[in-house]
């Protein structure tokens, strides 16, 4: 069962620490909470989180910033990177993501089991009352947002 760390700074450092560690970025909160990433610059990956609790957590970026971590991340130039390139390190970022988060909101002795990402296409799912949203953006005023789906969650949030 979820039993400490606050759910929303857990979800930012989980970010902020992936971000540095595989691409040289910081990663805060967006100073405007409103933005929303344009649907024609979107990519997304999505991965079920199946134990101790049931949910979703979807990573969202615009294709510009992916490839500017994606190039960090390969030390290659922009004009290099693949497709195949991309969608590793969309998956691999939520991943890593989704990986420190739990491990912050959980003891320590305590297990989890995630599925594997997939990639996204089109519009993101529609956000409902079970979806948590974080509005982050990068130390360049990129813009990302990772999506928690999933009732235990929302209930978290409210303790």
């Amino acid at each position: 069962m979820l039993v400490h760390n606050p759910l929303y700074p857990a979800m930012i450092k989980a970010t902020s620490q992936t971000l540095e560690n595989m691409a040289f970025m910081e990663a805060m909160e967006h100073f405007d909470q409103a933005y929303e990433i344009p649907v024609e610059e979107i990519s997304w990956t999505s991965m079920l989180i199946h134990d101790p609790v049931q949910g979703e957590v979807r990573l969202a970026m615009s294709k510009q910033l992916l490839k500017k971590l994606t190039g960090n991340i390969f030390a290659i130039d922009e004009e290099e990177i693949t497709a195949a390139q991309t969608n590793d390190i969309l998956k691999e970022l939520l991943n890593t993501i989704t990986g420190l988060f739990m491990t912050n909101l959980l003891n320590a002795d305590q297990e989890y089991q995630l599925g594997l990402p997939e990639l996204g296409e089109g519009e993101l799912p529609e956000v409902d009352r079970d979806t948590i949203v974080w509005k982050l953006m990068t130390s360049d005023e990129d813009a990302l947002q990772i999506f928690v789906n999933g009732a235990a969650f929302v209930a978290f949030k409210e303790d």
